[in-house]
């Protein structure tokens, strides 16, 4: 895939879905310019630091740079590794759950209500554990959280 800057357009789709996570302001101070388009089947955003991404013209292709940050079908997603690297700074549409819940959530299970200890939202969540470390990403509807990707997915399906 050949590397490239993000469009202004590309730029906008990435501010709407942060601003569902975190507050405003550090939405308008995040680095846009670590972030790298790369485009295949659709559009991977990646994160890199400056260096990496000023280094990027002596390849023509590339697979992969940096952290993938996520992707642009029609909108844009977060991958597991954008939320872990915006997780400090989230404050709406997050779930933290108590230790048992974390067991099955990193096994890829689903989160009942019993084991959720703080909500702030509900749809598409970060899920932390008691620390506030980040898990994962689920849907919760209010009843349960559905497990969408967790950090154990590394190990049973990743690699």
């Amino acid at each position: 895939m050949k590397p490239r800057k993000l469009k202004d357009y590309e730029v906008d789709l990435i501010k709407e879905e942060l601003i569902k996570y975190i507050n405003k302001d550090f939405v308008k101070k995040f680095d846009y310019e670590n972030l790298i388009a790369l485009k295949g089947k659709w559009t991977t955003i990646c994160y890199a630091n400056k260096q990496t991404i000023r280094n990027l013209n002596k390849f023509d292709e590339i697979f992969s740079v940096g952290n993938v940050f996520g992707e642009i079908k029609r909108k844009f997603r977060l991958s597991l590794e954008g939320f872990t690297l915006i997780s400090p700074h989230i404050v709406n549409n997050y779930a933290v759950i108590n230790e048992k819940g974390e067991v099955l959530f990193l096994y890829g299970r689903d989160v009942f209500k019993k084991s959720i200890m703080e909500v702030k939202g509900s749809g598409r969540i970060a899920v932390f554990n008691k620390n506030r470390e980040f898990l994962g990403i689920g849907i919760f509807d209010g009843k349960m959280i559905k497990n969408i990707k967790d950090k154990g997915w590394y190990l049973r399906e990743g690699g």
